[in-house]
């Protein structure tokens, strides 16, 4: 029970990835805000999670609105008294817009910019800004931005998305500097590769999906930074598909999983500097 007695906000908390972190933060003891703005995924989940015997309540949330955040934040407080550990796992992209989930830079509009920023940059931010407070009048805590490959490997088709990610992870890095002195720490998630959810689109054929990764891949890393074993990992962005081999442990059952558990890791990859 890595997380007994800690208590976490998820925002995207009702799907993917999102959901999984969910699961297994109430495996491991944590008391959950399951928040999302999709409200029957989110009470689904947050009862998947009081199944399991931890507590849970269930919070609509657009993150991309203020007033929002600052109501998912005060839902916390007056529920738990505290908050611990925040995941901001809500993201979109253009597949969310009901376009191709890939289009060139000037195919794009402003509009679509907009709403993919406002989601997955300014909403980081707010979630980030409500949660420092209680955080430190707590005495710390942990806060997770997803981030992602794109960043290092970006590609044609992808210009909002990536962006808006390498914008996350300079966020993040500044974020660790300004909050370390209140015993709170800012790090990037990502899985590690492509993953089947909601993101990717519908387009994609069926065969080409089973080489992604399963939600389930974030799911260990995730606990690891919420904990206390990584109360000095801050400013970094960590590869939970890495981190899982550098561990030994196979979470999804894709095939670069797969073959990255029979390979002896010879160096640290799950851990980098912003």
């Amino acid at each position: 029970m890595q997380l007994a007695g800690k208590v976490a906000i998820v925002t995207g908390g009702g799907s993917g990835m999102g959901r999984e972190i969910c699961l297994e933060f109430a495996q491991e003891g944590a008391a959950l805000v399951v928040a999302s703005n999709v409200p029957a995924q989110i009470e689904e989940v947050a009862a998947e999670c009081r199944a399991q015997g931890a507590r849970a309540v269930a919070a609509y949330a657009d993150v991309s609105v203020e007033a929002d955040v600052k109501a998912l934040v005060e839902r916390c407080l007056r529920e738990y008294g505290k908050v611990d550990v925040l995941v901001s796992a809500a993201g979109i992209g253009l597949a969310q817009l009901g376009v191709a989930t890939q289009l060139d830079t000037t195919e794009t509009t402003l509009e679509q910019w907009r709403r993919i920023y406002e989601v997955n940059v300014f909403g980081v931010y707010l979630c980030a800004r409500e949660v420092v407070a209680p955080m430190a009048a707590n005495g710390g805590g942990s806060i997770m931005n997803f981030a992602s490959g794109t960043v290092r490997f970006p590609g044609p088709g992808l210009g909002p998305y990536t962006s808006s990610k390498f914008a996350v992870e300079g966020f993040t890095k500044i974020l660790a500097q300004e909050v370390e002195r209140q015993n709170i720490r800012a790090n990037c998630l990502q899985p590690g590769g492509l993953v089947d959810t909601a993101l990717i689109g519908p387009e994609r054929p069926a065969a080409e999906r089973e080489s992604f990764h399963q939600p389930s891949v974030i799911r260990k890393c995730a606990v690891w930074l919420a904990s206390d074993e990584s109360r000095f990992i801050t400013g970094r962005s960590i590869v939970a598909a890495a981190w899982n081999q550098e561990r030994g442990l196979v979470l999804c059952p894709c095939r670069a999983c797969s073959q990255r558990a029979a390979r002896t890791p010879i160096e640290a990859r799950g851990v980098t500097a912003l």
